[in-house]
Protein backbone atom coordinates (compact mmCIF):
# COMPACT_ATOMS: atom_id res chain seq x y z
CA UNK A 1 0.00 0.00 0.00
CA UNK A 2 1.33 3.50 -0.88
CA UNK A 3 1.36 5.70 2.13
CA UNK A 4 -0.40 9.29 0.93
CA UNK A 5 2.10 12.17 0.56
CA UNK A 6 0.58 14.62 2.49
CA UNK A 7 -0.49 17.99 0.90
CA UNK A 8 1.51 20.09 3.49
CA UNK A 9 4.78 18.87 2.46
CA UNK A 10 4.20 19.64 -1.02
CA UNK A 11 3.77 23.31 0.08
CA UNK A 12 6.85 23.34 2.65
CA UNK A 13 8.86 22.16 -0.51
CA UNK A 14 7.43 24.91 -2.79
CA UNK A 15 8.33 27.52 -0.27
CA UNK A 16 11.97 26.62 -0.95
CA UNK A 17 12.09 26.89 -4.57
CA UNK A 18 9.38 29.96 -5.00
CA UNK A 19 11.15 32.09 -2.57
CA UNK A 20 9.25 35.58 -3.45
CA UNK A 21 5.87 34.65 -1.71
CA UNK A 22 5.71 35.09 1.80
CA UNK A 23 2.36 33.78 1.95
CA UNK A 24 1.26 30.58 1.59
CA UNK A 25 -1.82 28.38 2.41
CA UNK A 26 -3.64 25.09 2.20
CA UNK A 27 -6.87 24.85 1.51
CA UNK A 28 -8.74 28.88 2.33
CA UNK A 29 -6.56 31.62 1.39
CA UNK A 30 -6.79 35.27 2.70
CA UNK A 31 -8.13 37.32 0.58
CA UNK A 32 -6.43 40.34 1.90
CA UNK A 33 -3.31 39.42 0.55
CA UNK A 34 -1.75 41.14 -2.54
CA UNK A 35 0.66 38.25 -2.98
CA UNK A 36 0.04 35.20 -1.59
CA UNK A 37 -0.42 30.87 -3.07
CA UNK A 38 -2.65 28.09 -2.06
CA UNK A 39 -2.47 24.46 -2.66
CA UNK A 40 -5.50 22.87 -2.42
CA UNK A 41 -5.73 19.01 -3.12
CA UNK A 42 -7.99 18.37 -5.50
CA UNK A 43 -11.22 16.08 -6.15
CA UNK A 44 -10.32 15.35 -10.16
CA UNK A 45 -11.23 11.98 -10.74
CA UNK A 46 -8.27 10.02 -11.35
CA UNK A 47 -9.55 6.68 -12.33
CA UNK A 48 -10.84 7.47 -15.81
CA UNK A 49 -7.46 8.65 -16.60
CA UNK A 50 -6.29 6.16 -18.47
CA UNK A 51 -2.26 7.56 -18.41
CA UNK A 52 -2.40 6.51 -15.02
CA UNK A 53 -3.43 2.60 -15.06
CA UNK A 54 0.14 1.48 -15.41
CA UNK A 55 1.51 3.62 -12.42
CA UNK A 56 0.24 1.10 -9.71
CA UNK A 57 3.29 1.54 -7.96
CA UNK A 58 2.78 5.31 -7.54
CA UNK A 59 0.32 7.20 -5.58
CA UNK A 60 -1.18 10.53 -7.47
CA UNK A 61 -2.43 13.79 -5.61
CA UNK A 62 -3.91 16.00 -7.72
CA UNK A 63 -3.08 19.45 -6.87
CA UNK A 64 -4.27 22.73 -7.70
CA UNK A 65 -2.33 25.79 -7.46
CA UNK A 66 -3.81 29.28 -6.94
CA UNK A 67 -2.12 32.35 -7.15
CA UNK A 68 -2.90 35.73 -5.99
CA UNK A 69 -0.68 38.45 -7.31
CA UNK A 70 -0.96 42.06 -7.09
CA UNK A 71 -3.46 44.13 -9.19
CA UNK A 72 -1.16 44.58 -12.31
CA UNK A 73 -1.94 42.19 -14.80
CA UNK A 74 0.97 41.79 -16.53
CA UNK A 75 2.81 41.05 -12.94
CA UNK A 76 0.61 38.62 -11.95
CA UNK A 77 0.54 36.48 -15.53
CA UNK A 78 4.73 36.59 -15.65
CA UNK A 79 4.40 35.08 -11.93
CA UNK A 80 2.16 32.31 -13.04
CA UNK A 81 4.35 31.78 -15.97
CA UNK A 82 7.36 31.70 -13.87
CA UNK A 83 5.29 29.28 -11.48
CA UNK A 84 4.28 27.11 -14.19
CA UNK A 85 7.91 26.80 -16.47
CA UNK A 86 9.19 25.49 -13.08
CA UNK A 87 6.95 22.73 -12.55
CA UNK A 88 6.13 21.47 -15.50
CA UNK A 89 7.39 18.11 -16.16
CA UNK A 90 9.73 18.72 -12.79
CA UNK A 91 11.26 16.07 -10.62
CA UNK A 92 12.70 16.18 -6.88
CA UNK A 93 12.28 14.81 -3.69
CA UNK A 94 10.15 15.57 -0.44
CA UNK A 95 11.58 13.39 2.28
CA UNK A 96 12.01 9.63 1.07
CA UNK A 97 9.45 10.26 -1.99
CA UNK A 98 10.44 10.67 -5.46
CA UNK A 99 7.98 12.98 -6.66
CA UNK A 100 7.21 14.37 -10.36
CA UNK A 101 4.81 16.85 -11.46
CA UNK A 102 2.91 16.91 -15.13
CA UNK A 103 0.79 20.21 -15.39
CA UNK A 104 -2.74 19.53 -16.90
CA UNK A 105 -3.50 22.24 -19.09
CA UNK A 106 -0.67 24.48 -21.45
CA UNK A 107 -0.26 26.89 -19.10
CA UNK A 108 -1.79 29.02 -15.97
CA UNK A 109 -5.46 29.46 -16.23
CA UNK A 110 -6.74 33.03 -15.76
CA UNK A 111 -9.32 33.86 -13.35
CA UNK A 112 -9.38 37.35 -13.61
CA UNK A 113 -9.47 39.67 -11.23
CA UNK A 114 -11.47 39.37 -7.70
CA UNK A 115 -13.45 42.01 -5.57
CA UNK A 116 -10.50 43.62 -4.84
CA UNK A 117 -8.47 44.23 -8.09
CA UNK A 118 -6.26 41.14 -7.08
CA UNK A 119 -5.15 39.12 -10.27
CA UNK A 120 -5.65 35.12 -10.09
CA UNK A 121 -4.37 32.37 -11.71
CA UNK A 122 -4.97 28.46 -11.61
CA UNK A 123 -2.43 25.75 -12.30
CA UNK A 124 -3.85 22.52 -12.06
CA UNK A 125 -1.11 19.37 -11.68
CA UNK A 126 -1.04 15.96 -10.73
CA UNK A 127 2.23 15.14 -8.53
CA UNK A 128 3.09 11.41 -9.06
CA UNK A 129 5.16 9.90 -6.20
CA UNK A 130 6.71 6.65 -5.21
CA UNK A 131 8.64 6.25 -1.40
CA UNK A 132 12.05 5.12 -1.41
CA UNK A 133 13.57 5.71 -4.69
CA UNK A 134 16.72 7.54 -5.16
Amino acid sequence: MIVRLKTVKVKDYLKTIIKDCDKWYIGKMDENQEKAIAIYSNRRNLAKLSEFKNLQSYGILPITLLLRWTKNYNTAETKADEIYELLDCSSFFIDDYRCNINCLYDGPIDLGSDENGVYKFSIELNLLYRKGEE
